[in-house]
């Protein structure tokens, strides 16, 4: 049963941390404008922002959120009004545009999962609806932790590489314009969707 819980658990953090999603699609957006390895601030920041975020989850804000629905929402239009402003900022640049001449910063980075109320919808179902209640908690966190922990590191490096594959090998300006629009507003639309939980 443990292990059945935790497999699933697995399955469903891949499934969450490798869909686009802000993070995702930020870094695919930074990666083409001005290359991942200039944006590895920016992608420490989303690591470190992630990590306080699982650890949340794991620590029991679920709860918080389930005592206090006033908290929860007041997230939702906080980290709704960031993303969006993100959003703008990664269309504008177009991909190499003039707009974005360098990776946005670590804070900016840092600030992106713990406003995204869609972070914290995934980590709460994890820390509860693939814990076991037949052993101790604890260990279990742990193991789910360190997976999400993990799928989040390796997805988010990836789509930057994918930036950075779309920097080297397109080179119509018009498709970069497109593309840096579909991906903010891909963006903006997977944390609307928090609305609707």
């Amino acid at each position: 049963m443990l292990t059945e819980a935790l497999l699933f658990g697995a399955l469903f953090i891949a499934t969450m941390s490798f869909t686009p999603g802000p993070a995702n699609l930020s870094l695919l957006s930074v990666g083409a404008s001005v290359g991942l390895d200039r944006a590895l601030p920016y992608l420490l920041g989303i690591w470190a922002g992630g990590f306080f975020v699982i650890g949340a989850g794991a620590l029991g804000l679920g709860a918080l959120f389930v005592a206090a629905p006033q908290v929860f929402l007041a997230l939702k239009f906080l980290g709704f009004a960031y993303i969006c402003w993100l959003g703008w900022k990664l269309a504008r640049a177009g991909f190499g545009g003039a707009v974005l001449e360098a990776a946005p910063s670590f804070w900016v980075g840092f600030l992106l999962h713990p406003v995204n109320p869609k972070a914290y919808v995934q980590n709460v179902m994890v820390f509860t609806a693939f814990v076991s209640p037949a052993a101790p908690y604890a260990p279990q966190a742990a193991a789910l932790g360190a997976v999400s922990m993990a799928a989040m590191m390796l997805a988010t490096s990836l789509w930057g590489l994918g930036g950075d594959a779309i920097r080297t090998y397109v080179r119509s300006e018009r498709v970069m314009r497109m593309t840096a629009l579909a991906a903010s507003l891909l963006m903006v639309a997977s944390v609307a969707a928090a609305f609707l939980v």
